[in-house]
């Protein structure tokens, strides 16, 4: 048993952190807008306060401006 020798691993240089980090962000904005609002339920209620939900029959709407978030 022993340790594998291997080479220290190259520093990255300014350019190989920018394409990194790039990559990364592009990666992560990229689901923000893919999970941002999911349901498509984002505020554009009549409420300024956003939406109300309420069950009624099965059916789960806003009180302020009907629309249905489950059917």
């Amino acid at each position: 048993m022993g340790f594998n020798r291997t080479i220290q691993p190259q520093a990255l240089d300014r350019a190989a952190v920018t394409a990194v980090v790039t990559r990364l962000v592009a990666e992560e904005l990229a689901f923000e807008r893919r999970t941002a609002d999911p349901f498509g339920i984002a505020h554009d209620c009549l409420n300024p306060k956003g939406h109300d939900f309420i069950a009624s029959c099965g059916d789960v709407v806003c009180a302020h401006c009907a629309k249905v978030a489950w059917r």
